[in-house]
């Protein structure tokens, strides 16, 4: 049996949301969902999201729609906050800063997942 799907319904015409999922690890983070888009480790906290060159127009970044940390032990995340920076337009990349529950920057660790729902806006005359 098919899943019922509904149209999407928005103030901002030409609205598109862009999915990304992923996990921690040792100083790593391994992107579980995210067509078009990378994931790297750059620091304590902080990933960076590239997307690729086939999606070199997500359009003008509005800012995050959902955000949610998630793990098999669900109080390893109590207070994660993911923090998003601005999206370069020139790099393609929009940086993220994760911070625990007493504002210090920190890793996901393994089995310890981000998924973040980010709003893009596009023209809807592309040349």
């Amino acid at each position: 049996m098919p899943a019922d799907f509904y149209e999407s319904f928005t103030s901002e015409p030409g609205s598109r949301e862009h999915v990304v999922q992923f996990v921690g690890g040792s100083a790593a983070v391994t992107k579980s969902f995210g067509k078009g888009i990378t994931t790297t480790y750059i620091s304590t906290g902080v990933v960076d999201l590239t997307w690729s060159a086939n999606e070199a127009r997500p359009g003008t970044y509005v800012g995050p729609k959902a955000l949610a940390f998630h793990a098999t032990t669900q109080s390893g995340v109590k207070g994660y906050t993911v923090v998003p920076g601005v999206y370069n337009t020139s790099t393609r990349v929009l940086r993220l800063n994760i911070f625990d529950g007493s504002n210090n920057l920190v890793d996901l660790a393994a089995l310890q997942w981000c998924t973040l729902t980010l709003l893009f806006v596009v023209d809807l005359i592309e040349p």
